[in-house]
């Protein structure tokens, strides 16, 4: 398990660029947290880094894709799902492991959508700071989480 504190969105972003010279086609990651977390940011941080353009929140269209980066990204926001009979309509079951790209899924401890083997990342408010801990559930969510680590 890593731990960073973040003390500006601007940090979240760099996390996320971090990230994105870590991942490998196939890679699926959780991000949990409340509400202006940094979600979103850790994402844009990640898709700008893999050479993605700007990314936005899904919460709308709850999955956009990035495909002008180096690897695929489908950013899934799950916050308006309110039954998991909803999840087909998502194609998860066809990005998920998907070697063009990574998932990285918001809200993700909603619904138990991720692999066995992903990289669980939760976010929380801790005063003006922002607290990231990340936890790999397997060999290569473990190797994700160590990557965070070493940028602590």
């Amino acid at each position: 398990m890593t731990t960073i504190h973040l003390d500006s969105a601007e940090a979240t972003a760099r996390v996320g660029a971090r990230l994105a010279a870590a991942v490998e086609g196939g890679d699926a990651i959780a991000l949990i947290g409340d509400l202006g977390a940094g979600k979103t940011t850790l994402v844009a941080g990640l898709v700008a880094a893999l050479g993605g353009g700007a990314a936005a929140s899904p919460t709308f269209s709850l999955v956009n894709e990035y495909r002008h980066g180096r690897l695929r990204v489908w950013h899934v926001d799950l916050y308006r799902l309110e039954r998991e009979a909803e999840l087909p309509e998502l194609g998860l079951d066809d990005l998920i492991g998907d070697l063009r790209g990574i998932v990285l899924v918001e809200w993700a401890d909603k619904f138990d959508v991720m692999p066995a083997d992903h990289l669980r990342i939760e976010l929380a408010h801790e005063g003006d700071e922002r607290l990231l801990t990340a936890t790999g559930t397997g060999p290569r969510g473990t190797a994700l989480a160590s990557v965070l680590g070493s940028a602590a």
